[in-house]
């Protein structure tokens, strides 16, 4: 049997036990019913999704796709609760027509987290090596090694794997992004699968601190982080920040002075640094593409 699909078939035994035990929030969306509605409403082996193409779309033409993975408050399994308040972009008529696209945006039931992804045994030695907002959490016993995860980013893996086999996808310029649980699912995103994406956005996101940063060197990463953030610790992206400097790597970093847990009111509309605002972006080295744009600078990006 192909490991991919005997992966799948365990991914969603697990998934189903997992969902068994936990009730799922369905909070309600962070977006209009006309922005809802404008996305048609799938599921993918048990995993509700919303799916966008480009209007006038065209099989004879190659294009980009783009993983919106929502927050803590998305989770759920409604295929509502994931449509944050940033999916009302894509339905915009002049950005639709400037950036025509493919969009999924899945939900899911837990974290975005790899298939029986677990937290390690960690010494007490190797914790407090951490930065001070991961070590307050480890020391505290918010992460248990016991905890084993549902897997949701290896099924939204192979979702975007089912839509590129589908539709005609330029897998080239394959893009992921989101805010808060959907800025460290982006992360975990790219760790997992750095040759997979040509440029992630992480709003308020943060990296696992035990896991190698070295395979976020070569993809393009624009990181953005409220600097009085009260929810995920600023220092969960300004010690990538600092890892990607002494790499070498190609990562922008925009600080947002005075703003809490609400980056993603800022970032998937940026347009360039407001010095007086204290809003002002860093990169990692000469790699980076300096373009203020936000979106302009993601479908810059492609894989060589």
């Amino acid at each position: 049997m192909n490991k991919r699909y005997l992966l799948l078939i365990l991914l969603l035994a697990a998934s189903a036990t997992l969902c068994a035990q936990n009730r799922p929030g369905n909070r309600g969306a962070g977006s209009s019913t006309k922005v809802i509605n404008a996305f048609e409403a799938l599921e993918f082996m048990g995993m509700p999704y919303r799916f966008l193409l480009p209007e006038n779309y065209d099989s004879k033409e190659k294009y980009p796709l783009i993983l919106s993975l929502h927050g803590g408050a998305g989770v759920g399994d409604d295929n509502e609760s994931q449509m944050r308040n940033w999916t009302e972009v894509f339905v915009d008529k002049v950005w639709r027509k400037k950036y025509p696209c493919v969009v999924i945006a899945p939900q899911s039931r837990s974290s975005w987290s790899l298939f029986n992804e677990r937290i390690p045994e960690l010494a007490p030695e190797k914790i407090s090596g951490f930065p001070l907002g991961w070590r307050s959490r480890f020391e505290s016993g918010r992460y248990s090694s016991d905890t084993i995860s549902t897997g949701s980013l290896t099924m939204a893996f192979f979702l975007i794997d089912k839509i590129a086999r589908d539709y005609s996808i330029d897998t080239k310029r394959i893009y992921v992004m989101g805010h808060s649980m959907g800025g460290a699912g982006t992360w975990n995103a790219i760790w997992a699968e750095p040759d997979k994406f040509a440029a992630a956005i992480p709003s308020a996101g943060g990296l696992l601190p035990f896991k190698d940063k070295s395979s976020l060197k070569k993809t393009p990463i624009w990181a953005f982080h409220g600097d009085t953030d009260n929810v995920v610790p600023f220092d969960f992206s300004s010690s990538i920040f600092e890892a990607m400097k002494e790499v070498k790597g190609n990562m922008k970093f925009t600080s947002l002075k005075d703003v809490k847990h609400n980056a993603n009111d800022y970032t998937f509309y940026y347009e360039g640094d407001d010095l007086k605002k204290g809003h002002i972006t860093q990169q990692s080295s000469d790699l980076c593409d300096p373009t203020p744009n936000v979106w302009d600078w993601l479908f810059n990006q492609r894989i060589e």
